[in-house]
């Protein structure tokens, strides 16, 4: 999400490659988990022809909001010192592929940023966005502490850009010390008696609450990665996404980078369909829906891609005997 925002501001018309795969940006589920090999599927058909570097500007547009337990846990550590280590220790609940480390020498506080698949072209992207973000994050976590942002150098393992102007917008974001063609990217403070400096929001009882919480969704996060996704749950996990809009299975395949035919006959061989985990799905969500009663029942049947309410109201009492309305007064 925080990339399609980016992407946006830089004109680039994300919603329109989002459509070739039935995403809509706006109905996403925050709430949702997406796998790392879904998320990646996706960027990777919406970042074609997209230059890597342009991802410097991308991650400028990165914001905390939706960052949860994770930001308030840092807010509330007691000092830096704690604040980086709990970032660095709970790095998964944040938008990151590549991963960080904390290394605290005798006179600098280095936080290194290794990326992931450099060597490729999406790779790159995301580097560049999420050393941009990560960059813009550091600014801004300390601004919402109501602590002075120190000075903070940049090495990058990219290349030194020969295009004067780009050079310059790294520069410009950077700092005009910006260092390139380093084997990882590193956010360098020269000033380690920074780490004892108290934190104004510091609160011991709050910050445990939130390490639980933190605790908790790594725990659920690490038990979904260990679980290799059949083509079954690929699919439904991707279906998921999406607050009440199903995209078709053409742009399911699209999505997965799946050919429509390999993705039905791979489901064929689940012994089910597009058709059944999609039908599976709108149920599940008409009972959300309709439990929630801040929709109306025209206002689900939209949801739900319905052109008419009684189209509807038909498809609720063949799968559960009754109709919404019934459903809703007997529950």
């Amino acid at each position: 999400m925080y990339l399609i925002q980016g992407m946006r501001h830089v004109g680039i018309d994300v919603d329109a490659r989002l459509a070739d795969m039935g995403i809509q940006a706006d109905a996403l589920d925050p709430s949702s988990i997406i796998p790392d090999a879904i998320e990646w599927d996706i960027l990777q058909h919406i970042s074609q022809d997209l230059r890597a570097e342009q991802g410097l500007f991308i991650g400028q547009h990165y914001a905390l909001a939706g960052y949860g337990p994770f930001l308030m846990l840092l807010v509330t550590s007691e000092n830096l010192h704690t604040a980086l280590h709990n970032g660095v220790r709970f790095q998964r609940l944040t938008h990151l592929f590549g991963s960080l480390d904390l290394n605290i020498t005798e006179h600098q506080i280095y936080l290194d940023y290794q990326p992931v698949q450099l060597d490729t072209h999406l790779g790159h992207l995301r580097a560049q966005c999420e050393i941009s973000g990560t960059y813009k994050f550091l600014q801004d976590i300390f601004k919402m502490m109501g602590l002075e942002t120190p000075k903070i150098k940049i090495e990058l393992p990219f290349q030194r850009p020969a295009d004067l102007s780009l050079l310059s917008a790294y520069q410009e974001y950077y700092g005009q010390d910006v260092k390139f063609d380093c084997k990882q990217a590193s956010f360098i403070l020269n000033d380690i008696e920074i780490l004892k400096v108290k934190i104004p929001s510091a609160d011991a009882i709050t910050c445990r609450v939130y390490e639980e919480k933190c605790l908790q969704d790594l725990a659920n996060l690490q038990k979904s990665e260990k679980q290799k996704l059949t083509v079954v749950e690929y699919v439904e996990d991707y279906l998921e996404l999406q607050n009440g809009i199903i995209p078709t299975m053409a742009e399911t395949a699209c999505a997965l980078h799946i050919p429509e035919r390999t993705l039905r006959h791979q489901l064929q061989q689940m012994q089910t369909s597009y058709k059944e985990i999609r039908e599976r799905l709108i149920k599940q969500k008409a009972i959300k829906f309709i439990e929630d009663s801040s929709y109306s029942i025209e206002q689900v049947a939209e949801l739900l891609g319905y052109s008419e309410p009684a189209a509807f109201n038909h498809a609720f009492k063949r799968w559960f005997g009754q109709s919404p309305r019934q459903y809703n007064r007997n529950n």
